[in-house]
């Protein structure tokens, strides 16, 4: 597992970048540039920061996470609430993992597709898109992901099939005919509950 830490050290104004080697009691020593001109190591007292950009980040397994200071990169050291919020997440999707893929069906992706085209006109998808507004990313870790993407992609087939959806090379977008469908399947639905009632 990765478990890094890599520190610039910035002028205000771009000028010049330090990406640090060392930390020594009196300043930082590393790899020096000014504009695109690479010079070699260097020492810069912490008497002569002030106010440069400093940009910690630590690399923590497919983590990055990312302090503007020192102070904050040591409190964090303190109380970890970066590596507790990974934590959360990996039990959140241990969680996740453990229940089934749901399945939308035809109606349902059809008027989920419809919702994202009339908030983006040029909106478009695929299998794995889908899936994303379906289950967020956490589908893209889930054990079942490939199943998820072939039911996905036999999903938007069929949708284009039967012409709701046009596909555009690997991309599938809402054609005019959806709008239809979606009506006539609401009207249906509604004669079914009044006479069910």
């Amino acid at each position: 597992m990765v478990d890094c830490v890599v520190i610039y050290v910035r002028a205000i104004d771009d000028s010049w970048t330090l990406l640090v080697k060392n930390v020594h009691k009196k300043g930082f020593e590393g790899k020096f540039w000014s504009g695109v001109k690479e010079h070699s190591d260097v020492c810069i007292p912490f008497s002569l920061l002030k106010g440069e950009k400093l940009d910690i980040t630590h690399f923590f397994g497919s983590y990055d996470l990312k302090y503007k200071s020192l102070t904050n990169y040591f409190l964090s050291g303190v109380i970890p609430v970066n590596r507790c919020k990974i934590w959360l997440g990996k039990l959140d999707q241990f969680l996740f993992n453990r229940k089934g893929l749901i399945r939308s069906e035809r109606m349902d992706t059809l008027k989920l597709i419809l919702e994202k085209t009339i908030e983006n006109k040029n909106f478009k998808l695929n299998e794995s898109s889908l899936a994303t507004l379906l289950h967020t990313q956490k589908w893209v870790f889930h054990p079942d992901k490939e199943r998820q993407l072939s039911y996905g992609k036999l999903l938007l087939e069929s949708l284009v099939e039967s012409g709701e959806l046009i596909q555009e090379r690997y991309e599938y977008k809402l054609s005019a005919k959806a709008l239809n469908t979606i009506s006539d399947y609401e009207d249906e639905l509604k004669k079914h509950n009044q006479n069910l009632a």
